[in-house]
């Protein structure tokens, strides 16, 4: 046994070596024949870098084919936190110290602590480089190509960005682009034009609403590279198709005189002295919108104050965005015509006075005697009586008469009969529910970002209200409703919604969701892609006699003796282009009243609907019916309409109409 024990081991030793060199074999065999094709594409990914191509943004034009948004090249400076934060704190203020002296150079000077408060931005994704700076010059992504070694995590590339040839006209209509954070590249991670951490998405207005159509389909560049990660060639390439152009129903002619007109309008407003109340006018935010009473496509709409969009290509520090933002500021980013919401004042009577005839309340020709002060039946303490303006007396008036004059006794007493006589009328919500028809008491649907709701009170939203927060009473009196019939009290209307009552009076009933957008057109070819079709999204009962006597009463506020704007279109072509319209002046405890205007026209084939917005400016009669007034007169004579401005930049006039004179309504 112990002779044959080397030959044994030998033996062992042979099936041993055959068994490793068995497995060796297999594993080759694995590797090159039935594995082979797998490995081969792993290889060919290690020689091929897949880089995606952005596509550029589809154009925004307004009605008549002007663009309103385009695209152009810029030269980005971006820096990578990943790289640069890995360098020691010396080699990274020397890297940035770098990049400071080059930005310097080029003339787009910036300083180390502003590049590190770049850096710390959060509104950027983590893993993208930052921008830091844009529309440098050529040759400084020249030298900052030439010094990359010594630059870690430094880029100058081309991208394509917005451009915005009238500035900063119509800036809360068409919104702004930025960086896609990762919420937003969760929600698109699905999309099928795809996003990556470095693309620009819409973040505001219709940039945002549209962004679907808006984007480009990205494009992709395959190329190969050596083992030192060196480009060789281009394999294979994708192009990128542009997004589709969006064609909006505004007319940026009309646009411009309304950003106007609102901007000279509250000038004029922080001048006039304040009389009939304490505070002092502000005259420092305002809105007005023109609407198509036909279709509720949105011609103009204006709000101030204003910001520039251009503002957010190649980024926003955090000291630009906390000024847009800050109250004190009076929010320029806030669309005050659909984030404002404000008591109508006396605008909301013609509201009121339909919601008594659908009621049967009055009939077109019930009159009342107006002596001045009215006292709420069966009411008893300190607060029964509710007076007109400084107490006028206006006398017999009837429906007509009392929207010319602007009678408060006329709506408080229908405001009180809607809560006296509930039973007959259908309960203590009918009021309110009548309102409602108009749409007031939710957002109009308008296709931008942000949009507020109106408020109609009732003792049931009253009771809501209450659950939530501690009121001081939960009980609705009758006087809620007196306040609540002249559009004061809770009720609160954003300016398009009065645009879109006013529009609603105009075509006899139909109330119509407000939109921006007209249709979409393809990017490359311009065929249509869709057409956004005016949408019906209620009836307001308005019978043929009850609009004519509402429109016969709001064309007196125009021209006949005692309306309550015929000072402001004193000299307008009133009989070939009629205006129907309502002043209204929202007191505000402590400022300056708001002034406000209704209106539409020609009243008998209206084409347009207007509101107007002032805030702690006055009465609108003498401050919001001009502004309207400078309006009115471009639209009834196009010839009259100046092409807008192509750098977005005009005079603010100090006159825009005859003196209206001081008219507290």
């Amino acid at each position: 046994m112990i002779a044959e024990s080397p030959r044994v081991r030998m033996s062992v030793l042979g099936i041993v070596v055959f068994a490793l060199f068995a497995s060796l074999f297999a594993r080759l065999y694995y590797l090159q024949v039935m594995a082979s094709a797998q490995y081969q594409v792993a290889a060919e990914a290690n020689r091929i870098r897949i880089v995606p191509v952005e596509a550029p943004r589809g154009r925004i034009l307004d009605r008549n084919g002007k663009v309103l948004v385009d695209n152009r090249v810029s030269v980005q400076i971006t820096i990578d936190r990943t790289i640069i934060d890995e360098l020691k704190d010396d080699a990274r203020v020397a890297v940035l110290a770098s990049v400071a002296d080059g930005l310097a150079r080029s003339g787009t000077p910036k300083t180390v602590e502003q590049l590190e408060a770049d850096l710390a931005n959060l509104r950027y994704s983590p893993y993208v480089p930052v921008p830091v700076a844009g529309d440098v010059p050529e040759e400084l992504k020249i030298w900052i190509d030439e010094h990359s070694v010594e630059l870690p995590g430094v880029a100058a590339e081309r991208v394509a960005v917005r451009r915005y040839p009238y500035g900063q006209l119509a800036a809360h209509v068409l919104g702004y682009t930025g960086q896609i954070n990762d919420e937003e590249f969760a929600e698109k991670v699905d999309s099928p034009k795809p996003y990556t951490l470095n693309d620009e998405i819409g973040k505001y207005g219709v940039e945002t609403v549209y962004e679907d159509d808006l984007r480009g389909t990205p494009g992709s560049r395959s190329i190969e590279v050596d083992a030192e990660n060196n480009a060789i060639r281009v394999v294979d390439e994708a192009p990128p198709i542009p997004g589709d152009d969006v064609v909006l129903n505004l007319d940026i002619d009309v646009q411009a005189q309304a950003e106007q007109a609102l901007q000279s309008g509250l000038a004029i407003a922080r001048d006039r002295p304040s009389r009939g109340y304490d505070a002092p006018n502000k005259g420092e935010v305002g809105s007005t919108v023109v609407l198509d009473p036909k279709t509720g496509g949105v011609v103009a709409m204006a709000s101030y104050p204003s910001f520039n969009p251009a503002e957010f290509v190649d980024g926003i520090s955090d000291a630009e965005w906390d000024y847009l933002q800050a109250e004190e500021n009076n929010a320029p980013l806030n669309n005050w015509a659909i984030q404002g919401q404000y008591a109508p004042g006396s605008t909301f009577k013609p509201f009121t006075a339909v919601s008594a005839l659908e009621a049967g309340l009055i009939t077109p020709d019930s009159k009342i005697l107006d002596d001045g002060e009215y006292e709420v039946p069966g009411c008893t303490g300190d607060s029964c009586i509710f007076r007109n303006d400084q107490g006028k007396a206006y006398g017999v008036v009837d429906l007509r008469r009392s929207l010319t004059v602007s009678s408060d006794f006329f709506y408080y007493g229908l405001g009180a009969r809607f809560w006296i006589e509930q039973d007959q009328l259908g309960g203590p919500e009918r009021y309110a529910d009548l309102l409602k028809q108009w749409g007031f008491d939710s957002d109009t649907g308008v296709d931008l970002s942000s949009e507020q709701s109106g408020v109609i009170p009732s003792p049931a939203w009253l009771k809501s209200y209450c659950d939530q927060i501690e009121c001081l009473e939960d009980v609705w009196r009758t006087g809620k409703n007196v306040n609540m019939a002249i559009g004061q009290g809770e009720v609160l209307l954003t300016p398009l919604q009065i645009a879109s009552g006013y529009a609603t009076i105009g075509n006899g009933g139909t109330v119509w969701e407000p939109h921006v957008v007209k249709e979409i057109r393809d990017g490359v070819t311009q065929e249509l892609v869709r057409t956004i079709e005016p949408k019906s999204v209620g009836i307001v009962e308005m019978t043929p006699e009850w609009r004519a006597a509402v429109t016969e009463g709001l064309l007196g506020v125009t021209t006949r003796d005692g309306g309550t704007a015929v000072g402001a279109f004193s000299g307008f072509p009133n009989d070939t282009y009629p205006i129907a319209a309502k002043t209204g002046t929202a007191q505000v405890s402590g400022k300056a009243p708001t002034a406000v205007f209704g209106a539409f026209g020609p009243a008998n084939d209206p084409q347009y609907a207007i509101s107007v917005l002032l805030e702690e400016s006055g009465y609108g009669g003498s401050v919001a019916a001009p502004v309207a007034r400078r309006l009115f007169d471009v639209l009834a004579d196009p010839a009259l309409l100046q092409p807008a401005p192509e750098d977005g930049r005009f005079d603010v006039l100090d006159t825009l109409a005859p003196d209206a004179g001081e008219v507290r309504d």
